[in-house]
């Protein structure tokens, strides 16, 4: 796959704070920052940190534009900042969380020189934007994307989805990991769109902004439509809603048939990771209906002995890149997902894949979402985190905890052996999802740390 020549669009703009910034301004600050960085050496790694992503994106360009390697915290904790910083001393953005017991030279502090003339601002292509994800264990590793890589992406995300008049980009995610960097930011900027600033949290405030635009494309993740699906405030505006995007982990069935049924848009599932960026896409509009993945022009799926999918992606310049999922492939190269490779446990000699406990549960009606976890022991146990609907929550406080449990454990031995069943269940109000709309393995467990 030849590399595409991106270029800023001309009519690509951005809303911050409800007013519209165009291009113009757009590249003099970037100019003025450009300013700050004489100091540093070419090659140089910043670490880049800010909830804003207008301010987000003045500084990723300056530096990238500049020669410089952009290091992405996925938050803004003082933890997550710090340990970053230790390994590059520069810093770019929002340093409100940084204590002073950390050393760092911070580029908003600069005073700078006269900026740069940047009317022909080169979109950048030879330096790289690093992410560290921690996925569900904790352990935070360095993921390097050159910008090859990233604009490959984009001209594939080009490709694929047709966004014919100019879209306001509205987005629940963050810029600061791949999926809320390409979708709500780069891709957006590249086909000349308009790039609201915020991330928004509450559904309320998405429903504000449909009123004063035109058309959306709205970037999310699957807990958070999970929770729209339930009191959905986006439906008097829907006609608004062009693309809506989904990303971060599976969708479930039922919750992709609510929405479309809602908003009388499908919702585009993008099935991925931060090494592979996206694999593949989908949409479903019936739970019943298993859609199979259609993999992104360029990614070529196949099998390895264990059942393993193995990507060959001429997007990543790489082949026999093993993934952590199982899969059926289809004779014309869609696929579908049978569940992680790690999570297939062992349970006296039972083998048990907590993906496919998972979906079964939740096919229950008393479950609106599950989560289940090895607990930590010297006998292998199956915890189970659990959200319930209405009527069982009703069930819960009439008939006590034990009878549901029995209830939901009944619903499990229609297809799993009594061995593999849960242990333990603790039912919660809703599933503790980080700001990457992730969950923490370590969070989960902490449910069951403390008998009931």
């Amino acid at each position: 796959m030849v590399a595409s020549n991106l270029k800023f669009h001309p009519d690509a703009a951005f809303v911050v704070a409800g007013q519209p910034i165009t291009q113009t301004q757009f590249f003099a600050d970037i100019a003025a920052y450009q300013s700050k960085l004489t100091a540093l050496k070419a090659g140089s790694h910043v670490v880049l940190f800010h909830p804003d992503t207008y301010q987000f994106a003045v500084r990723l360009f300056a530096l990238a534009c500049s020669g410089y390697n952009v290091i992405l915290p996925p938050n803004g904790q003082h933890e997550t900042l710090s340990l970053l910083l230790a390994q590059s001393a520069f810093f770019a953005g929002d340093a409100t969380n940084i204590n002073d017991d950390v050393l760092f030279t911070n580029l908003e502090q600069s005073l700078g020189h006269t900026p740069l003339q940047t009317n022909r601002l080169q979109w950048p292509t030879n330096t790289a934007v690093i992410f560290y994800t921690s996925g569900s264990s904790g352990q935070s590793k360095p993921i390097v994307k050159p910008w090859r890589v990233l604009n490959r992406e984009l001209a594939v995300l080009s490709m694929s989805f047709d966004l014919p008049s100019q879209f306001t980009f509205l987005a629940t995610v963050s810029h600061q990991h791949i999926y809320g960097l390409l979708f709500r930011l780069l891709w957006p900027l590249a086909k000349g769109h308009i790039i609201d600033s915020e991330q928004i949290q509450y559904p309320e405030h998405i429903a504000q902004r449909l009123k004063n635009i035109r058309y959306a494309a709205l970037v999310s993740s699957p807990a958070q439509l999970g929770r729209l699906c339930a009191d959905n405030v986006l439906i008097p505006e829907r006609d608004k809603i062009k693309w809506l995007f989904s990303s971060g982990g599976p969708l479930n069935n039922e919750h992709a048939e609510t929405l479309f049924n809602q908003l009388a848009r499908p919702a585009t599932q993008v099935f991925g990771s931060t090494e592979t960026g996206g694999i593949a896409y989908r949409q479903v509009t019936q739970a019943a209906v298993d859609v199979p993945w259609q993999p992104f022009n360029g990614n070529f799926l196949s099998l390895n002995q264990e059942g393993r999918l193995m990507l060959d992606s001429a997007i990543l310049e790489q082949s026999n890149f093993p993934l952590d999922d199982r899969a059926l492939i289809h004779k014309n190269g869609q696929f579908k997902l049978l569940g992680r490779i790690d999570r297939t446990i062992k349970i006296e000699e039972k083998r048990l894949n907590l993906d496919e406990l998972e979906s079964y549960l939740q096919s229950h009606d008393w479950v609106k979402e599950v989560k289940v976890v090895v607990i930590p022991a010297k006998r292998v146990q199956i915890g189970a985190v659990v959200v319930l609907s209405d009527e069982a929550n009703k069930e819960l406080e009439q008939q006590g905890k034990l009878a549901v449990n029995r209830a939901l454990q009944a619903h499990l031995s229609n297809r799993f052996e009594r061995i593999c069943l849960p242990r333990k269940w603790r039912y919660i109000d809703a599933l503790p999802f980080n700001s990457q709309a992730k969950l923490s393995l370590k969070t989960l467990e902490q449910y069951f740390a403390k008998p009931e």
